[in-house]
């Protein structure tokens, strides 16, 4: 039954894949092109999917560090390909991810410590 857990997983990443952000761009995307935003979620998804590992696979193997630094390459190659890119939106885009790093690393640690008084105080 180990191939169901596949299947389920999957569909639990497929909601996270399913976010605000990326439907927001599509639609950005598709209104600066004048183009159906239905043709560009399908096509940019299935040309996402090999991105998509690639991340997993910097994550795994590098941390997530390297993987936001991808994920900010990523975007600012973004707006040149559609010709948007302005030095304040790169500025930004860096920005972001390093509060999005920040962010990671406070919460683990923030958690753990709220993890370890929520024990303490439950067990006595």
């Amino acid at each position: 039954m180990n191939e169901w857990r596949y299947v389920t997983l999957s569909v639990a990443f497929a909601f996270f894949v399913m976010c605000p952000r990326i439907a927001g761009m599509c639609a950005v995307l598709s209104r600066i092109g004048n183009v159906n935003p239905y043709v560009i979620s399908v096509l940019g998804g299935l040309i996402a999917i090999p991105l998509i590992s690639l991340m997993v696979f910097l994550t795994v193997r590098f941390g997530v560090e390297v993987a936001i630094a991808v994920a900010v390459l990523t975007d600012i190659l973004s707006a040149i390909v559609m010709g948007t890119f302005k030095l304040r939106q790169g500025i930004e885009i860096i920005l972001i991810a390093l509060f999005i790093w920040l962010g990671v690393v406070v919460s683990i640690k923030f958690a753990s410590t709220i993890e370890s008084v929520i024990k303490q105080t439950l067990n006595g």
